[in-house]
């Protein structure tokens, strides 16, 4: 009998584990005594100032899934780390893809990476790690076999410890097949786990080819189109669907030639177009020229679709709506 395929013949099951299972004193110690004695040590520090240990929440549901292990974790700001000592207690060595599906939060591995809510990263437990979630957070967090990750990646640190954002062209679908995966889907599936987790294989597959050919030192050539791609943006960005295909088509090169191009910078057309509206809505929010245009207006003149997007984006990138923006450069009354 053929075993290979019999980790797909057993069913998984889901595990469970919360703070609501000790008094509310008791959570964030209750939390970080299960991280410190995990597989995966790590040391957590106290929480942002102002908040009560008794208001303190982490829950987390996970399902085996062959070499991947699907987890889903919510919970309260707190700051995480991984140092020599912890990973001395390490029993195995893995990858940990993490997706961040809610607020902003920074992670040093060993660079400093800023991620935004649906960006990834992958982290490598043989190195040391400092996370600071500075508010209430919901991430997908996949933890891969180091010889599951090396059958697709010969070089995974490559990837390791990168932003990979969200609206990058192969980051996108690996996040987006990621984020359907879960400890109930696991259970649920109707496909056998080698499929789905091959799924994952080959998007990271994609993804670490995507940033080894970005990472690349940009020619002269690469320069000059940057900046023809930049202007056109630039030129353009109050079109509120103003796609790449459109700015390639008018500048005369293919699509491909516009990823690789800002990719070689390591950069990518959604976020080249949301800088240039951000900084034309910010422009605009702190002259007193367009003091008599509503938010909404100048949102509309910047390019954003609408209105929630406009104080989405600016809050994102800039910690204020676009009312306090508008508020802090607020010409003041002379006596």
């Amino acid at each position: 009998m053929d075993l290979t395929g019999m980790s797909d013949l057993l069913r998984p099951s889901i595990v469970r584990w919360s703070t609501n299972e000790v008094p509310m004193s008791q959570r964030f110690d209750y939390f970080a005594d299960a991280l410190s004695s995990a597989v995966v040590p790590m040391c957590v520090d106290g929480q942002p100032d102002g908040q009560s240990d008794s208001l303190f929440r982490a829950e987390m549901t996970m399902a085996e899934a062959g070499p991947a292990t699907i987890i889903r974790q919510t919970g309260s700001a707190h700051r995480s780390y991984r140092r020599a000592s912890e990973i001395a207690r390490s029993d195995e060595h893995a990858f940990h893809l993490v997706i961040n599906l809610m607020s902003s939060w920074r992670i040093t591995h060993p660079d400093h990476v800023h991620l935004n809510a649906g960006d990834a990263v992958l982290i490598d437990s043989t190195r040391g790690h400092d996370l600071r979630i500075e508010s209430d957070y919901d991430v997908v967090h996949l933890k891969l076999s180091d010889e599951w990750v090396r059958r697709w990646i010969p070089s995974p640190a490559t990837v390791v410890g990168r932003r990979l954002p969200s609206d990058s062209p192969w980051a996108r679908p690996l996040i987006s097949f990621a984020c359907q995966l879960s400890p109930q889907f696991v259970v649920d599936s109707p496909l056998p786990v080698r499929v789905v987790t091959d799924q994952v294989g080959a998007l990271l597959a994609l993804v670490a080819n995507e940033v080894t050919c970005n990472s690349r030192r940009p020619a002269p050539s690469d320069f000059d189109c940057r900046v023809r791609i930049q202007d056109c943006i630039v030129q353009r960005c109050a079109e509120p669907a103003l796609t790449a295909t459109e700015v390639a088509s008018s500048l005369g090169m293919s699509v491909w030639a516009l990823h690789r191009s800002l990719g070689r910078f390591g950069e990518t057309f959604g976020s080249s177009l949301m800088k240039v509206r951000t900084d034309v809505a910010l422009r605009m929010l702190e002259s007193a020229i367009f003091r008599q245009l509503s938010i909404a207006e100048i949102g509309r003149r910047a390019g954003f679709a609408d209105r929630a997007q406009f104080a989405r984006v600016l809050r994102a990138r800039s910690g204020r709506t676009p009312s306090q923006i508008r508020l802090d450069n607020a010409i003041p009354l002379v006596d």
